[in-house]
């Protein structure tokens, strides 16, 4: 597949620690007090969360029983949570200073996580997607931090299959990103209703659960599985993975601002030029707004890149390349962003200056990383 090489910087050459590297103002940024977390696994097998810092070395790891997903961090940077990948049933949520698991989460009966939370403003409530199986609904878990987390209520996802959830800068709306995809633990991840699913994009009060709006893809596009979000000022980027033929050509990114337009602005989707919309793979993992809220990072592993958009007008700006490249953070300059492979290892990119680095660690390069990568700092940094 031929790509434009003016928008391209490959990062990789076989690997993250192989190839020649700029290294771009951004990494000036990276210090000791910066820390990342991420679910990996071992070469051995082994299941786990790991924090590392700004210059890639490993500050803690909590052992998982088996593949984790994303992390929430609490308000006041005290608290982690780490999600069980779908279908599982367990969170573990630690102390961000050390590591230590301070609660393990079950989700109830008839319940099993998506992968996903968000704490409340003040952080007294973690809510979490779910999936109440045998209804065939979506729900978002409340669970309590002071009471170790006990789970005290739920509100409906207004639709099925809801993933990552997040919280609006109003400090009471939820965004709930709903796939639209059915699926049952007897049937581990096997997706039950492809020709009927309907993705949403909701949003609820997050006091009582309120429905505030709801938003569709026109009726063509009822495969795009609405996923993955990132959320900042001008409003809310949603990146999906088409559940339909492989063959198709179609947007993969959306913007959406709930305010705009008195509540009435209809979804915005974007394409890259046509080379490199096809190297998306019709897939999209993570997606993250720079320091600054204003250029947006989105990663599509499959194809092995990663593009970045203009979060204002949802211009393409550009894509690096990394194999197996899934999460996907802001550093500390504006434009500045760290991408995890799960082939091992990672690397920064500056959108500004067009350059990239390898980090060289040997401790990323021999783990392989999971979907998803959150900045945070050490408690009182």
């Amino acid at each position: 597949m031929a790509i434009d090489r003016r928008h391209c910087l490959k990062v990789l050459g076989g690997g993250l620690a192989a190839g020649t590297f700029f290294a771009p103002p951004v990494m000036a940024a990276l210090d000791a007090r910066t820390l990342f977390f991420s679910a990996m696994a071992t070469p051995q097998g082994r299941f786990g969360l790991a924090a590392f810092d700004g210059r890639g070395a490993p500050v803690f790891e909590i052992p998982l029983p088996a593949r984790g997903h994303g992390i929430a961090l609490s308000p006041d940077r005290n608290l982690g949570v780490v999600f069980a990948r779908r279908p599982g049933t367990f969170a573990a949520a630690f102390r961000m200073a050390d590591g230590a698991v301070v609660s393990t989460i079950e989700s109830p009966e008839g319940r099993h996580f998506y992968g996903h939370g968000v704490f409340s403003p003040d952080g007294g409530f973690l809510f979490a997607s779910e999936n109440a199986y045998d209804e065939e609904r979506g729900v978002i878990g409340i669970y309590e931090v002071k009471a170790a987390f006990r789970r005290v209520g739920e509100f409906s996802s207004h639709g099925i299959g809801p993933h990552e959830i997040a919280l609006l800068p109003d400090g009471e709306t939820l965004v709930i990103a709903n796939g639209g995809i059915l699926t049952h633990p007897e049937t581990g991840r096997a997706k039950l209703n492809l020709p009927t699913m309907s993705p949403s994009l909701a949003y609820i009060d997050s006091r009582d659960g309120t429905l505030l709006g709801d938003w569709r893809l026109d009726p063509p596009l009822h495969r795009l599985s609405i996923r993955h979000l990132a959320v900042g000022r001008r409003g809310v980027a949603f990146v999906m993975q088409h559940e339909g033929p492989s063959g198709s050509i179609v947007p993969l990114i959306g913007l959406h601002n709930f305010g705009a337009h008195g509540g009435k602005e209809t979804l915005r989707l974007l394409i890259a030029p046509a080379d490199v919309q096809a190297h998306m793979r019709n897939y999209c993992g993570s997606a993250c707004l720079d320091a600054a809220g204003e250029i947006l990072g989105v990663s599509s592993p499959r194809g092995g890149i990663t593009t970045f958009w203009d979060f204002a007008s949802g211009d393409f700006l550009e894509f690096m390349e990394v194999p197996d490249g899934c999460g996907v953070a802001a550093l500390g300059a504006n434009g500045g962003f760290l991408v995890t492979s799960g082939l091992g290892g990672a690397a920064s990119y500056s959108v500004e200056d067009a350059r990239a680095e390898a980090l060289r660690s040997a401790y990323l390069s021999g783990a392989r990383w999971d979907n998803h990568l959150t900045q945070g700092r050490f408690p009182g940094a």
